[in-house]
């Protein structure tokens, strides 16, 4: 009988343990201009996105979002189709949200918990950054008929230069104050313009490692996280990857010699075009960006051949047909030729860490790398400054 109790205080004991791993939380908001208007609460669950909640805004403009987690996570309130403002949303917390609703993710703010007041803190530097560099593009609109436009282009790019070396150096100071935080981790990501994020994965990876480093220790089974550690390893990879490339393949390095069959079927090698200024040039007729450059490549082929000036293109087709017919559509035949018909498996691919074409090496005199993907006017630029003119 005793045996029967002790079994029955240990499910009590475990069922408690597993409720208590899910605590409650509230968010309760209030936004101008939403009354009647329909708000979404969607988080990241696992590696993804999902809509867990929906609501009318009152006749004040007011909402209430509850549940339950077990894990940190992000939250997103989606106001509309087009307006959306990201929270950190902890088990437990109770959140107070105010702003605009057309206009949430500028105007709005998140009380309740260290990490929103930490992300706010971090969002209002970086909007006033934003709005400083969107003020100098209209200075740049209104001067484009001035005749000092060179000048104001000039002065309006150290300006801009200056105001997002300050921001990146705020996001680097804001990610080494509070590596604990998952504010920090949405900093990493954050743009100042778009297309220009603030800290560089490859440049800047003992940022993602710290980050890393202290919340798969705080928080190892949340969501986030969890994804964040997963990429923080590929970095490392691709870092390590990166590093091999420059050791073969950096600026100053003589490349690997490459020994492939021509259209005749006869083995040309690379190292016989020493003496030349060679652009090795890795391509395909299935490739649209290699084709349309094609054009380029015949026309300044034509310019500086009479100089000392080679292509030696290698092909990843998977056929010879359609790398002859290549060839001839594009009018390439007055240069060097040479594939494997080996497609992605092609031995170059591994030899040149080629992961897309086109791509290419522009190799001096004695073989050495001068450049890397260069392409319609870079490439013609360059060739101007080595042919001297």
């Amino acid at each position: 009988m005793r045996v029967m109790k002790h079994t029955g205080l240990v499910v009590l004991i475990l069922l408690f343990a597993s409720c208590g791993s899910r605590q409650g939380y509230r968010i309760e908001g209030e936004l101008e201009g939403g009354a009647g208007k329909s708000i979404v609460l969607e988080m990241v669950v696992g590696n993804h996105i999902e809509a867990v909640d929906s609501t009318r805004l009152d006749d004040q403009g007011r909402f209430t979002f509850k549940g339950e987690l077990e894990q940190p996570t992000f939250g997103i309130l989606r106001a509309g189709r087009d307006h959306m403002r990201m929270i950190i949303l902890h088990p437990g917390d109770r959140l107070q949200v105010k702003g605009s609703y057309e206009n949430i993710e500028k105007e709005c703010d998140v009380e309740g918990s260290e990490d929103n007041r930490l992300f706010s803190m971090f969002r209002d530097t970086l909007q006033k950054n934003i709005e400083a560099l969107q003020a100098l593009n209209r200075i740049y609109q209104d001067s484009l008929h001035s005749p000092r436009i060179r000048e104001i282009v000039k002065e309006l790019r150290a300006r801009s230069q200056a105001i997002i070396a300050r921001q990146r150096a705020f996001t680097r100071r804001f990610i080494t104050e509070h590596s604990g935080s998952l504010a920090a981790l949405l900093a990493l990501y954050q743009q100042i313009a778009p297309g220009t994020y603030l800290i560089d994965p490859m440049q800047d990876l003992s940022y993602y490692e710290r980050i890393d480093s202290v919340l798969n220790l705080k928080y190892p089974e949340a969501d986030p996280v969890v994804t964040f550690h997963a990429q923080v390893a590929e970095l490392r990879s691709r870092k390590r990857q990166q590093e091999i490339e420059e050791q073969l393949l950096g600026i100053g390095k003589v490349p690997p010699d490459i020994a492939l069959p021509d259209p005749q079927g006869d083995t040309l090698h690379l190292s016989s075009l020493r003496g030349k200024v060679v652009l090795l040039d890795f391509w395909a007729s299935w490739c649209a960006p290699c084709r349309r450059e094609n054009p380029n490549l015949v026309r300044l082929y034509e310019k500086y051949h009479p100089k000392g000036f080679e292509i030696f293109q290698v092909s990843l087709d998977r056929t010879r047909k359609a790398w002859i017919d290549g060839i001839r559509a594009d009018h390439l035949d007055k240069w060097y030729h040479v594939s494997d018909l080996g497609y992605w498996q092609s031995a170059v691919v591994k030899l040149y860490h080629i992961q897309a074409i086109p791509s290419n090496f522009l190799l001096d005199r004695d073989g050495k790398i001068l450049a890397k993907n260069l392409r319609g006017i870079a490439l013609e630029r360059k060739l101007k400054e080595i042919f001297g003119e």
